[in-house]
C-alpha cells in the first residue's frame, strides 16, 4: 500500500511540472480562480453593507442587457477560437468578431440617444441616470476582454489568463467598496466598477505576452478571410446564438419578471444570492472548464474513444466536490446569509435555498457542456436550451400567477435542477455511456446527502427549542 500511494503522488508530481500538461494547467487556473473566489467572498459582506437591495436590484438588470448585447454583437464566433487549425484562419475569425463588435457598438448609440428614456422607463433603473448610457462602452470592453480571453486559452498562455483575473477582480471590487462608501451605496458604484474591472483586465491582457501578435493581426485584415470564416463557422451564429440568448434568457427570467411585477428590491435580494452561488461555480468552471475543453478538443482530434472516459470522470468529480457546499447552502442558507451578511439580506439566503441544489448540476455540466461544439452538433445546443427555457418559464409562471414570490423561485429552482440533468445525460447517451445507471446513481448520492444535512438541522432546531 505504501509502495503504490508513493508511486501514485510520483505520478502526480511529475504530471504537475511537465510543462502544459493538464495537471500544470489545472493546477494553475484552479490557483486563480481560487484567488478570485477568496477575494469575492471576503469582500462580498463589506459590499452587502454599502449597497441595498435595491441598487443590486437595477444594476442586475443593467447586467443582463449588457451580456445579452455581448453575444448579439459577436454572433458568438469567439467559441470557434480554439477550433482553426490554421493562425491565419484563426486571425481571421479575431478581426471578424472586432469588426461585428465596433459596428453594432456604433448602432446601440444610435439606438440609446433615440429610445435610452422610454428604456429605462421601462426597465425600472432611472436610478442609472446618465450612466445607463455607458451601456456600449462596457460592452466593447466585456467583447474585447472575451476575445483576448479566448486568445490566450488557444495559446494555452493559463499563468498570464490567471493572474490577471486576480488583480482585476481586487480592483475592481475596491473600487466598487470604495466608490459605495464615498456616495453612500449609490448603484453607479456597481457599474463603474464593472467598467473599471473590464478595462483593467483587457489592458493587461493586450499588453501581455500576445502584444506581438497584435501587428500581424492588423497587417493580415483580409475582408474575404473573414467572409470565408464566417461561412465556415455559420453553425454558431446559427445554432450558437439563439441558443446562447435562450440560455442567458431563461437565467434572467426572474431578474426581468421580478423587476416589473414587484420592484427593484427584490431583484436585488435574488441577484445578490445568485452572485454567491456563482462564486464556487466560477472558481472551479474558470479552473476546469478552459483546460478540459482544450483537452476534450485535443483528445477527440487524436484519440476520439477516450472522450467519453475523460468526460464521466470529470462529471463524477465534479458531482462529490458540489454536493457539501451547495448542499449547506440549500438547508441552511437563511441561517447563514443573517449571520453574514446583516439581516436585510435573509430573505436572500431564503432565495439561495431554492437555487442551491440545482447549481449541483450545473456544477457537473461543465464536464459536457463542451460535447457539443466538440462533436460539431450546435443544433442540439440550441433545443437544449429551449427546454431549459421552457421548464424555468413554467415553473416562475406559476409562482407569479399566484402572486407568491416564493413559490415562484422555487419551482424556477426546480424545473432548472431537472432540465440541466436531462440536458446532461442526452450529453452522455451521444458519448455512448449507460445513462439510465447514471442517472440512477447520480439521484441516489444527491438525496441521501440531502436528508442527511436536512436531518442534522431538524435536529439542532428540535435541540435549541
Amino acid at each position: 500500500m505504501k509502495k503504490r500511494i508513493q508511486q501514485f503522488i510520483k505520478h502526480n508530481l511529475h504530471s504537475l511540472l511537465q510543462k502544459g500538461s493538464f495537471a500544470q494547467n489545472f493546477a494553475v487556473t484552479l490557483s486563480g480562480s481560487a484567488a478570485v473566489t477568496v477575494i469575492g467572498f471576503l469582500l462580498t459582506p463589506v459590499m452587502s453593507r454599502l449597497y441595498p437591495p435595491a441598487a443590486y436590484g437595477q444594476f442586475a438588470v443593467f447586467n443582463s442587457l449588457s451580456s445579452n448585447l455581448s453575444m448579439l454583437t459577436t454572433l458568438t464566433y469567439t467559441g470557434a477560437f480554439l477550433l482553426p487549425r490554421r493562425q491565419d484562419r484563426f486571425f481571421a475569425l479575431v478581426q471578424l468578431t472586432v469588426a461585428l463588435t465596433l459596428a453594432m457598438s456604433l448602432l446601440l448609440v444610435g439606438a440609446l440617444l433615440i429610445s435610452g428614456p422610454a428604456i429605462q422607463h421601462f426597465l425600472k433603473i432611472e436610478a442609472l441616470g446618465n450612466w445607463f448610457y455607458t451601456l456600449p462602452i462596457l460592452l466593447m470592453l466585456f467583447n474585447f476582454n472575451t476575445i483576448m480571453n479566448g486568445w490566450y486559452l488557444r495559446e494555452k498562455q493559463f499563468v498570464k489568463r490567471s493572474s490577471v483575473e486576480v488583480a482585476t477582480a481586487l480592483a475592481g471590487r475596491g473600487f466598487t467598496i470604495g466608490y459605495g462608501w464615498w456616495m453612500g451605496g449609490n448603484v453607479a458604484g456597481l457599474l463603474l466598477g464593472e467598467a473599471f474591472n473590464r478595462l483593467t483586465s483587457t489592458i493587461s491582457l493586450v499588453t501581455g505576452t500576445l502584444r506581438h501578435s497584435l501587428g500581424m493581426l492588423w497587417r493580415t485584415i483580409s475582408w474575404q478571410s473573414m467572409r470565408e470564416v464566417a461561412i465556415e463557422y455559420k453553425d454558431f451564429p446559427k445554432y450558437n446564438l439563439p441558443a446562447s440568448f435562450i440560455n442567458v434568457l431563461s437565467a434572467q427570467l426572474p431578474i426581468f419578471a421580478l423587476t416589473t411585477g414587484f420592484g427593484p428590491t427584490p431583484v436585488g435580494l435574488y441577484s445578490f444570492s445568485v452572485s454567491l452561488l456563482e462564486l464556487p461555480i466560477n472558481l472551479i468552471g474558470n479552473a476546469i472548464l478552459p483546460v478540459f475543453w482544450q483537452k476534450a478538443t485535443e483528445t477527440y482530434q487524436n484519440e476520439p474513444e477516450r472522450l467519453s472516459v475523460i468526460t464521466l470522470s470529470l462529471f463524477y468529480k465534479l458531482l462529490y466536490m458540489g454536493l457539501i457546499p451547495f448542499g449547506i447552502i440549500t438547508v441552511y442558507g437563511d441561517v447563514l446569509f443573517k449571520l453574514v451578511f446583516g439581516h436585510r439580506w435573509e430573505m436572500a439566503g431564503l432565495y439561495t435555498g431554492y437555487l442551491g441544489y440545482y447549481y449541483v448540476f450545473k456544477l457537473m455540466s461543465l464536464a459536457t457542456s463542451p460535447i457539443y461544439n466538440i462533436l460539431s452538433k450546435q443544433r442540439y445546443i440550441l433545443w437544449s436550451n429551449v427546454f431549459l427555457l421552457l421548464m424555468r418559464g413554467l415553473g416562475l409562471a406559476i409562482g407569479l400567477l399566484n402572486n407568491d414570490l416564493n413559490l415562484a423561485l422555487l419551482l424556477f429552482g426546480l424545473g432548472s435542477l431537472v432540465a440541466t440533468f436531462l440536458i446532461d445525460l442526452q450529453v452522455l447517451s451521444l458519448l455512448n455511456l449507460p445513462v439510465w445507471k447514471i442517472a440512477l446513481r447520480t439521484v441516489l448520492i444527491v438525496g441521501v446527502t440531502l436528508v442527511i444535512l436536512k436531518s442534522i438541522r431538524i435536529s439542532a432546531e428540535l435541540l435549541l427549542s
